[in-house]
C-alpha cells in the first residue's frame, strides 16, 4: 500500500522544454541556490538534509517536448542545544521561456511550527494522481488539488507569507497554516487532517481566502480515502477547487503490484459534466527503491499523450 505519506509532500516543481534546450541546470537552479545559501550554516549544523523528489518526462514526442520535475525541501538545525532549523524549498515548473514557481524559505522550531514563506497545510495531502506518472498534467491541472497560495504563485508570481503549524496525535496528523499576499492581494487560511486506519486512510483539507480587506472570495476543499483492497491498492478523492476557478471533480487511482519490482497503475480526474475530463494507465518500474522508470498513456478533453519519465526518491 503507498499509504499516507505518499499524500504528504513538500512541494514539487516541474520543468517543461524542447529537448534541444533542455538545461538540466536551469531546472536545478532554485534548489542549488538555496544550497549553496545554506552551505556555511550546514557546516557548522550537526546533520544535514533534502527530501523530495527529482524527475524528468517527456511527453510530446511530435514536438520533442518534455517536462521535469523536482519536490525538494532542504533543513539543516541552527543550534545544538533547541529545535530551531532553517528550511529552503521549491515548487517549480519551467515550461518554453518561462519558470513558473513558487520557493519556501522558512524558520521551523521542531519540525511543528514554521514562519516564513511556508508550504500551505491544503498541499499536505492528496496530490494530484498525475504526479508521478503525468507530470505535464499535474502541472496543467494544479488548479485542482493545489492550494490557492500555490497557483497564484506559480501562475502570477503572487509570492504569500505566513505561519504554520503540524502535529501528530497517535493515528491523527493535523496541519494548519495562515498566508498574506501583497502582490497577490489575497490572505488564505488552510486546515488538513488526516487519520491512518489498518489498511485504511482518511484524509480532508479545506482553504478559505479572501482579499486583504477580508472579502470572501470563497473556499477550495478535498476530501480522500485510500484502502487496501487484495493486494491493490485503491484512493478516491472529490475535489472542489472553487476559488481556483474549476469545476468540482472525483480523482481515482489504483497501484497495482505485478511483482516486486513492477507496479500497474490507472488514474483520472473525473469533473462535473465530463467537462475536463482526463484519465491514463501506466507502469512504474522500480530500478531501485529511490529510484522508478514509468511509462503513461494519457487521454481526455485536452488530447491524447504518452509519457516516459525517470523519477528519483529522496
Amino acid at each position: 500500500m503507498s499509504g499516507f505519506p505518499d499524500w504528504q509532500h513538500k512541494g514539487r516543481c516541474g520543468y517543461m522544454a524542447r529537448y534541444s534546450e533542455l538545461d538540466l541546470a536551469n531546472m536545478l537552479r532554485p534548489l542549488l541556490l538555496c544550497l549553496g545559501l545554506i552551505a556555511p550554516a550546514a557546516a557548522h549544523a550537526q546533520s544535514f538534509d533534502i527530501e523530495g523528489t527529482v524527475a524528468i518526462s517527456a511527453h510530446d514526442y511530435r514536438n520533442l517536448s518534455g517536462i521535469g520535475v523536482i519536490d525538494a525541501t532542504a533543513s539543516i538545525p541552527l543550534s545544538r542545544d533547541y529545535p530551531l532549523a532553517l528550511e529552503f524549498g521549491t515548487y517549480l515548473f519551467g515550461l518554453d521561456g518561462k519558470r513558473p514557481h513558487e520557493t519556501y524559505v522558512a524558520f521551523a522550531w521542531n519540525d511543528t511550527w514554521r514562519a516564513g514563506v511556508v508550504r500551505p497545510a491544503y498541499d499536505q495531502l492528496l496530490p494530484s494522481v498525475f504526479a508521478r506518472a503525468a507530470p505535464y498534467l499535474a502541472y496543467e491541472r494544479a488548479e485542482y488539488s493545489r492550494a490557492h497560495a500555490t497557483v497564484e504563485a506559480m501562475r502570477r508570481t503572487a509570492v504569500p507569507w505566513g505561519l504554520s503549524w503540524q502535529q501528530s496525535f497517535g493515528q491523527t496528523d493535523v496541519a494548519v497554516s495562515l498566508h498574506d499576499a501583497v502582490k497577490g492581494s489575497f490572505r488564505a487560511a488552510s486546515v488538513a487532517v488526516s487519520y491512518n486506519g489498518d489498511g485504511w486512510q482518511l484524509a480532508g483539507a479545506v482553504e478559505t481566502v479572501t482579499s486583504r480587506t477580508m472579502d470572501h472570495h470563497g473556499i477550495n476543499a478535498k476530501l480522500g480515502a485510500r484502502f487496501d483492497i487484495g493486494r491493490a491498492d485503491f484512493g478516491v478523492t472529490w475535489l472542489h477547487p472553487e476559488v481556483n476557478d474549476k469545476p468540482d471533480a472525483i480523482a481515482l487511482d489504483l497501484v497495482f503490484p505485478v511483482s516486486t519490482k513492477l507496479d500497474m497503475m490507472a488514474f483520472g480526474e473525473f469533473t462535473d459534466g465530463a467537462k475536463d475530463d482526463a484519465y491514463g494507465i501506466a507502469l512504474d518500474y522500480k530500478l531501485r527503491p529511490d529510484t522508478s522508470v514509468l511509462f503513461a498513456a494519457t487521454d481526455g478533453r485536452g488530447g491524447s499523450a504518452v509519457h516516459l519519465t525517470l523519477e528519483r526518491r529522496f
